[in-house]
């Protein structure tokens, strides 16, 4: 049950941040009697709407607005009006509102959207009601207005919101996604009075918000343990329809009324559709595991998957260790040892007896791995770091204080340096068509660095600034908890490359930034762990290109991608073949002839002649 809040506390949780209403201004109603009533607002780039959503809650005690981060000037407008903004990331609309009722201070608060308007005639009965002692909450009913248009039928008009109740009585169900509901501890009442909702400007607007909405839904239906069976995607919209349009008498707003009901049929088969799609996605199960990850009980985690490292996994885990202890931070160091023969996990026992040591009997790869490690890690920030790599002085206290001043970043890639102390280029844009047909492949050994890849390299960024890339490479990566509660873990699928940017993916999809930091800084020994095996290492990367494209693209995209390189690769192993009959002796070419023969033939067949080899 929701507790009453401290109308004092000054606590904020990690992910959010506060501001108080600019000086001077002040709610018009302070010097009336007071309502006990707080009006508590959802925000993110609604620049255009909240003027007029707060002037109408003049009357209120006081305002919160929880924005989501706007980037436009929400907050600006807000704190004109007086209000209290707090910033916090959205996870689910009801974590949301939970969320807000921490920041109330009166008995009573009002939830409203910020494309909703409270006339003078609802202000005034809330006032009133709220007098009443034996009320826990009210139902307010709702005029939508569709395109200016006030729709009277199919499930839209009245239309009650359960918005406006005490707060000791009431909090929101955390299982609902979307469509949140009030689980109330007392009696509640309905309102006569309209609250005006300018819903929706056309049925593009409302169609693509109903997407976000079937997506949400999906998840919960999950959670539920409902399954999908093909009658589900035919007679659970018909349902919908017949509902909406017969039932609720649709037909009566004429064509607005059947554009409504078939519209919200399509969003009955859009939610299925996402079941379906959360059915088969491996990632789906992962997010479940995470998703109950335990409150942080330290700072820091520091999770190192090694594989036949010794002697660079000393060396990694002794930087963290001496920098944890340097900085005075509370953090812990977990290896996950993929079955390595040179004797690393009992190294780790001996020298270093305050690491958490998971041993697998195989290799299970880097992604499956690194998900067992980060379902043990017990801190507030995780971090995945490469046993060839190890961290430079100062780094922990750096990416702890960047964290705190940026909330909205949920995934952070620090500047990752060669031996040499020379950059090692980390942070890279999306994927596009063309840089799938160019990285790594013949067309890039042919024609060098084109336009294309200088974009894919992020070759434009300055390395000492800190800025905003679609992904970084997975040597050394910094998460926050809440993302792994709210994302998950690494795609099991991919076994070794590509998870880093299919999980960076899905943080940016979830609503989270991804940034390069040069304030911290690591060293990475590349690829020493996948090296030991050429022709394996770049298997495993084309292996894993394809899987992810056929994930992002579809799979005829994806094998229409695979066929022309595997043609590509063809074609340069003939070449690099015919240059071994003049050097013969040549070892190097040799063996890149082999690696070229063993990719062409994975590419064209499906077979490749070799197995997985440890990461």
């Amino acid at each position: 049950m929701a507790r009453t809040p401290n109308p004092a506390m000054s606590a904020q949780p990690r992910n959010s941040r506060e501001s108080s209403p600019r000086h001077g201004a002040r709610n018009p109603s302070s010097s009336e009697v007071p309502t006990g009533i707080t009006a508590v607002v959802l925000t993110r780039n609604v620049e255009a709407e909240i003027d007029a959503c707060l002037t109408a809650l003049v009357w209120a005690d006081s305002i919160v607005v929880v924005d989501d981060f706007s980037n436009d000037d929400t907050r600006a407008i807000c704190e004109r009006n007086g209000a209290r903004v707090v910033e916090r990331r959205l996870e689910s609309f009801a974590a949301q509102r939970n969320f807000a009722l921490t920041h109330v201070g009166t008995p009573w608060v009002l939830f409203i959207d910020s494309d909703e308007h409270v006339s003078p005639a609802l202000a005034a009965e809330i006032q009133e009601a709220v007098h009443d002692e034996a009320v826990a909450g009210y139902w307010i009913p709702r005029k939508n207005l569709f395109g200016g248009r006030w729709v009277q039928h199919a499930g839209w008009s009245p239309d009650y919101q359960l918005r406006l109740f005490r707060v000791a009585k009431g909090r929101y169900d955390p299982s609902r996604f979307a469509h949140e509901t009030v689980l109330l501890d007392g009696p509640d009442k309905h309102l006569t009075e309209l609250l005006i909702h300018y819903n929706y400007a056309s049925v593009r607007q409302f169609l693509a918000k109903q997407r976000r909405y079937a997506q949400l839904e999906a998840r919960r239906l999950w959670l539920d343990g409902q399954r999908v069976r093909w009658r589900n995607y035919v007679l659970q919209p018909l349902r919908a329809f017949k509902r909406r349009f017969f039932t609720w008498r649709g037909y009566a707003e004429g064509w607005l009324g059947l554009a409504l009901s078939a519209a919200m049929a399509y969003y009955e088969w859009r939610a299925y559709r996402h079941l379906a799609a959360l059915e088969r996605d491996p990632t789906t199960r992962v997010w479940q595991e995470f998703r109950t990850l335990p409150a942080a009980t330290c700072d820091v985690s520091v999770v190192i998957v090694s594989y036949n490292v010794a002697d660079l996994l000393a060396a990694a885990i002794g930087s963290v260790l001496e920098d944890l202890e340097r900085a005075g931070i509370d953090g812990e160091v977990i290896v996950v040892d993929n079955a390595s023969a040179d004797g690393s996990a009992a190294a780790v026992r001996e020298r270093f007896p305050s690491v958490r040591l998971i041993t697998n009997a195989a290799n299970v790869g880097f992604g499956r791995a690194a998900n067992q490690g980060m379902l043990a890690a017990k801190g507030e920030i995780v971090v995945v770091l490469n046993p060839d790599a190890s961290v430079h002085p100062g780094f922990f206290a750096a990416i702890k204080d960047y964290l705190a001043q940026e909330p909205h970043i949920g995934l952070l890639g620090p500047h990752i340096v060669h031996a040499d102390g020379t950059t090692q280029p980390s942070c890279r844009r999306s994927y596009t068509l063309a840089t799938v047909f160019l990285e790594s492949t013949p067309l890039q050994w042919w024609f060098g660095e084109t336009p294309d890849l200088r974009r894919f390299y992020c070759r434009d960024l300055d390395p000492t600034e800190a800025a905003r890339v679609d992904w970084v490479e997975g040597a050394c990566l910094i998460a926050r908890r809440e993302v792994l509660k709210a994302v998950g873990g690494f795609d099991p699928r991919f076994f070794i490359y590509f998870e880093e940017t299919d999980w960076c993916r899905r943080i940016r999809d979830a609503g989270w930034d991804v940034a390069y930091f040069p304030g911290a800084q690591a060293l990475h020994h590349r690829s020493r762990s996948a090296d030991q095996d050429l022709i394996a290492r770049a298997l495993n990367f084309h292996r894993s290109r394809h899987a992810f494209m056929a994930k992002e693209r579809g799979r005829l995209v994806a094998l229409l991608l695979r066929v022309v390189i595997g043609l590509l690769f063809g074609l340069y192993a003939a070449q690099q073949a015919a240059k071994t009959l003049v050097k013969r002796q040549n070892q190097e070419l040799r063996q890149n002839v082999a690696m070229l023969a063993h990719v062409t033939l994975w590419y064209l067949t499906g077979f490749s002649g070799r197995g997985r080899h440890p990461v």
